[in-house]
């Protein structure tokens, strides 16, 4: 196994992975990989359901991932964790990489509040019902990981309290 890590946030829109993957990088120096702009590049006007499009949104990021950690030790990056295409390359990176999951959850309408009131030209944006029924999907795919950080009302500082521990951990 590589001795490169990848640290993989999880969880529903508008849990805050985004937020901490930001705050991992500017704190730990661990560089935060928006994917999502992978995504966004790879839409081209296609529907998020559209099997094509998510073969080629998990293509995209897979060798992404691959190509960031040729320069870099540890990246973070973020995932709602649906799709076949997501677990296939979950288990192709995990038989090379170290992968630690991070399983970041918060109330479902503030997920929705977070999602109406961030910037939508950086994310891929979908109506209120689609939130809700991605969101719903994420929980009950229950995907098991290393850790879990629930962000409902945590402050920075409490976020970098728990942050420190998962990222000090080997």
């Amino acid at each position: 196994m590589n001795h490169k890590t990848i640290y993989l946030l999880l969880g529903p829109k508008g849990s805050g992975k985004t937020f901490i993957g930001t705050l991992i990088q500017d704190t730990f120096s661990i560089k935060f990989v928006r994917v999502e702009d992978w995504a966004l590049k790879v839409k081209r006007g296609r529907n998020i359901g559209d099997d094509s499009y998510l073969r080629e949104v998990f293509e995209t990021i897979e060798n992404g991932i691959r190509s960031e950690l040729l320069e870099q030790d540890k990246v973070v990056f973020e995932s709602t964790g649906l799709t076949e295409y997501f677990d296939h390359m979950l288990n192709r990176l995990r038989k090379e990489f170290k992968l630690v999951t991070i399983k970041v959850m918060a109330e479902e309408g503030l997920c929705l509040e977070r999602v109406n009131t961030r910037d939508r030209s950086i994310h891929i944006n979908v109506s209120d019902d689609e939130v809700r029924r991605i969101n719903r999907l994420a929980v009950d795919k229950e995907l098991p990981c290393d850790f879990s950080i629930t962000n409902n009302i945590k402050t920075e500082k409490e976020l970098l309290v728990e942050l420190r521990k998962i990222l000090s951990r080997k």
